[in-house]
């Protein structure tokens, strides 16, 4: 089979391990990280805060010697070998139909014209042999191969166990289970009713595909997980019902990340050289002379020529008793803290730099008085790095995002899909980008809040969280009425930067910061863009900085009226009647944007917090 390559991003975030997905010739499942190949030139991803929270949130799913993360393995061109470095694949599912239609008569009684009926084939792995070209193929009775399909439908549970389904066995459910007599695949007429569709046996028996729906009729989970090896351990129990998945279908795989913007902690020069090439530095520092080792790589040789050896060693050692300090802080608030502190500039500006950005003037900014009020300060991010990490992933339904949790109280859901049998590490992805920070005002928001009006709402907002958890049969989650409203302005301010600052709307991202009741004021939104390489740093996003005050009246102005108005301003998230329980004054025509820029899906959206609607305003912001 030819190699088939996918970005890093794809890889992690869509076909990650326990992934489904059809190559050109056959239909097959990503390994877990047992079967992702390295060879000398293995990259780590240095990010100690990240490293710490996962090891205090995920520490009973990861090994004893978790060593952090590391860059998906990246093509050698020049290697065709068993062990070039790459990720290994499995042929999932084994059930395939064959190629051949054959259009028969319909059965005695039925009705239906021969010409409506398609058979194919089905068969089971075994039953197939390869071709020259390493296609799956059949032979049977004598006549020329024909290629095979694999199976649409599989059987998943909740818990993101993954099996075939024992065609076999529920075919002759009420029958002979010891008959091994041909299977059919029949298909009538052309509206693809799972009514029309069913498995028969030559013996007479069958099933439709809409038994396949119902309720408990798939059996029990069995715990298999055909990504890992040992695909099912002996002790391992699980008590869902399976369900019936399309290969195809969207919630086949729900991808598990955390995502942390890295920090310059330091105002020393040396030692934030040695956090931006902390990779290569572990890579030699048990070497006796790797002082001077590092002073020769070409990498590492001209950033630090300009300190001596004890500035170096210094700065190793005040680097290490700082990454024991860390804890299992909430990467959030380090971030908010760094870039609110209204310090001139932030980080340095370099090549190698993770963060650099700078605090604008208010006197540049020529704000109006309902925006000098709003905003605290406002940050220009030239440079960041983001780091996302894979730990987990979910089927059928979606898990709540790291985000969805208040900022003093990060939580990772645990309840999903191991990467592998032993974690000794996870996969992550490290991007490079730029944006623009706005650090708003404690005070507005906590006297927007401590209206009447605003309570009321802050109330109606709480239930529809509840009846949202109550469907997925989660516990409440509330994280407040000022996170709803930052989080919509985000929404309205993205729309209006990316028809100015050159970068598509798909391609920003936010990060909201807003704290609860409980704890120390905190808000603010970062809204950036991050790619691979350096396309991400081209400063069109930070660029629009001092323009912030026209950005911000113009994303209001589109508020006011939706063109789904007034059915989208009389929605409200309480409505028992309506599964958009997350939704207030929110739509595809005002606020909703592409999910891969949202931080938790779309939801928790509500235009009638910052500006009068056709239908409220009693609680508007502005």
């Amino acid at each position: 089979m030819a190699d088939i390559t996918q970005t890093f991003s794809q890889l992690l975030l869509t076909y990650g391990p326990g992934a489904m997905l059809d190559l050109p010739d056959q239909a097959v499942i990503v390994s877990g990280l047992q079967g992702w190949r390295y060879d000398a030139n293995l990259r780590t991803v240095a990010e100690d805060r990240l490293v710490a929270l996962l090891r205090a949130q995920l520490a009973e799913k990861l090994s004893a010697d978790f060593s952090g993360l590391r860059l998906p393995p990246e093509q050698d061109e020049d290697r065709r070998d068993d062990r070039a470095p790459g990720v290994e694949v499995f042929i999932f599912p084994t059930w395939f139909t064959a190629e051949e239609e054959v259009k028969v008569g319909a059965a005695e009684g039925e009705g239906t014209p021969a010409s409506m009926e398609t058979r194919r084939r089905l068969l089971e792995f075994s039953d197939l042999s390869t071709t020259k070209a390493g296609k799956l193929s059949y032979k049977g009775d004598g006549k020329k191969k024909v290629e095979v399909n694999p199976i649409r439908f599989v059987a998943a549970c909740t818990k993101g166990h993954l099996q075939d389904i024992d065609w076999r066995f529920l075919v002759h459910r009420n029958g002979d289970r010891n008959c091994r007599k041909p299977m059919f695949w029949v298909e009538r007429g052309v509206s693809s009713d799972p009514s029309d569709i069913s498995v028969r046996c030559t013996c007479g028996s069958s099933l439709t595909l809409a038994d396949l729906y119902k309720p408990k009729f798939l059996g029990s989970c069995r715990c298999e997980s055909p990504w890992m090896i040992p695909r099912r351990l002996q002790d391992e129990t699980c008590e869902n019902d399976l369900r019936l998945l399309p290969r195809s279908a969207t919630n086949t795989y729900f991808a598990q990340t955390v995502t942390v913007i890295s920090l310059a902690n330091s105002d020393d020069r040396a030692r934030q050289t040695v956090q931006e090439h902390r990779p290569t530095i572990d890579s030699i520092r048990s070497l006796p002379n790797f002082i001077q080792i590092l002073r020769s790589l070409p990498a590492t040789k001209d950033p630090f020529a300009e300190f001596s050896d004890d500035e170096i060693m210094r700065a190793l050692e005040e680097e290490s008793n700082g990454n024991a300090e860390l804890g299992t802080t909430n990467p959030k608030i380090a971030e908010f803290d760094l870039l609110a502190s209204g310090a001139g500039l932030i980080g340095n500006d370099g090549p190698n730099s993770h963060l650099f950005a700078e605090t604008l003037s208010t006197g540049d900014l020529n704000l109006s008085t309902q925006w000098s009020d709003f905003l605290s300060s406002v940050v220009k991010v030239h440079r960041l790095r983001e780091v996302t990490c894979l730990y987990g992933f979910t089927r059928l339904e979606p898990p709540p995002t790291a985000a969805e949790s208040e900022l003093d109280e990060i939580q990772l859901a645990v309840d999903g899909a191991d990467l592998a049998r032993n974690v000794e590490w996870l996969p992550a992805l490290e991007q490079y980008g730029e944006g623009i920070f706005l650090h708003i005002s404690p005070t507005f928001i906590q006297n927007w809040m401590s209206k009447p009006e605003v309570m009321d709402r802050a109330r109606v907002l709480k239930s529809g969280e509840g009846l949202d958890a109550e469907r997925f049969n989660r516990t409440p989650k509330h994280l407040g009425i000022a996170y709803w409203a930052i989080h919509t302005l985000s929404h309205a301010l993205m729309t209006e930067l990316s028809l100015e600052c050159g970068y598509p709307l798909s391609s920003l991202k936010e990060r909201i910061y807003s704290s609860g009741t409980a704890q120390a004021p905190r808000f603010g939104l970062l809204i950036y863009t991050s790619t691979a390489g350096g396309q991400g740093t081209l400063g069109g996003l930070s660029g629009m900085a001092h323009r912030i005050n026209g950005f911000l009246d113009r994303s209001l102005t589109r508020l006011q009226l939706c063109s789904n108005d007034p059915i989208c301003a009389e929605h409200s998230p309480d409505d028992s009647h309506d599964d958009r329980h997350l939704h207030g004054a929110a739509c595809h025509g005002c606020l909703l944007i592409p999910e891969t820029s949202c931080e938790v899906r779309n939801t928790r959206l509500d235009r009638g917090l910052l500006v009068r609607t056709v239908k409220n305003g009693g609680f508007a912001c502005f």
